[in-house]
């Protein structure tokens, strides 16, 4: 745990380890936690204190896999969340289970992310001020990682929380109602806030320096891996799944379990198709794509 500010705390171990993620303890005259997936060790930080607000940036299992641990807590997330959280068979559709053949993975993948179902209690919104005492945080939705993924800026003390939007770790986008579009739109919104220092929900929490170059070089990675499809285009992939075999967006190497990784590899191939579309530098015949 490292101390932000007398209220404010960070919940890390300073690594990338799934299903964790960095979370924030804010100790006030509403005790809150903003994301609540902190590993077992950060856990024990939080016993004696009576969580009552838990604030989600989304609804995946690395960033709320404890909230029913804390059944007193009232549970807000943005409503595009709201029924992955609540049922299982949601979640397994929201990631793409549904669309590419999955079946030797789904019925041990609920329990390998930790997956326990506990429906939120309200919605957050873009915009939307909290304010649990003496902190007071915005709503800033960022759409893209996932279709409700939001961060929490708090602009008295100078940053912002901003989940899976992560400078120093490469762009994850593997939800059915990701985008990319959207995605870099919401590394501009950030930029447009300013904040002095980023608050990632991985790896190493805290950011500071240019963040503008930061976030533009994370940004550019959506446009490499553009080329990189096209390019298979043209050497004559034509399909999601063929074009998924070459591990784009792991570098070439799908990390273990590869079944579970090329089924994210599918869904994030084809949301840079759907981008491409729009742009239109691909055609969509079918299931096959040519480049215009």
């Amino acid at each position: 745990m490292e101390k932000l500010t007398d209220r404010i705390k960070i919940l890390s171990n300073g690594k990338y380890v799934l299903p964790y993620c960095n979370c924030l303890l804010i100790e006030d005259e509403i005790n809150c936690l903003c994301d609540s997936s902190p590993t077992d060790q950060e856990m024990e930080h939080l016993k004696g204190i009576n969580i009552n607000l838990i604030v989600n940036s989304h609804g995946h299992t690395d960033h709320n896999s404890r909230n029913h641990e804390f059944p007193d807590a009232g549970v807000l997330l943005h409503h595009v969340e709201h029924e992955r959280v609540a049922s299982g068979e949601a979640y397994l559709e929201a990631y793409g289970f549904n669309h590419y053949w999955a079946e030797d993975i789904r019925p041990l993948y609920l329990n390998a992310v930790k997956y326990n179902a506990r429906p939120a209690d309200g919605e957050l919104k873009d915009g939307q001020v909290i304010s649990t005492g003496e902190v007071e945080f915005q709503v800033v939705h960022l759409p893209g990682h996932s279709g409700g993924h939001c961060g929490f800026f708090f602009p008295r003390e100078g940053f912002i929380f901003t989940a899976d939007i992560n400078p120093a770790i490469k762009p994850f986008y593997a939800m059915v109602d990701s985008d990319v579009d959207d995605f870099i739109r919401s590394i501009e919104k950030i930029k447009q806030l300013k904040p002095d220092m980023l608050i990632a929900g991985h790896g190493k929490a805290i950011n500071r320096g240019d963040l503008n170059s930061m976030l533009a070089a994370f940004s550019d990675e959506f446009y490499r891996r553009d080329e990189e499809i096209l390019k298979k285009l043209r050497e004559g992939k034509c399909t999601v799944k063929d074009i998924a075999e070459d591990a784009i967006t792991f570098d070439g190497k799908f990390p273990q379990p590869k079944s579970i990784y090329y089924l994210h590899e599918c869904v994030m191939i084809w949301k840079h198709l759907q981008h491409l579309e729009r742009t239109g530098e691909v055609v969509c015949q079918g299931d096959t794509y040519t480049v215009r």
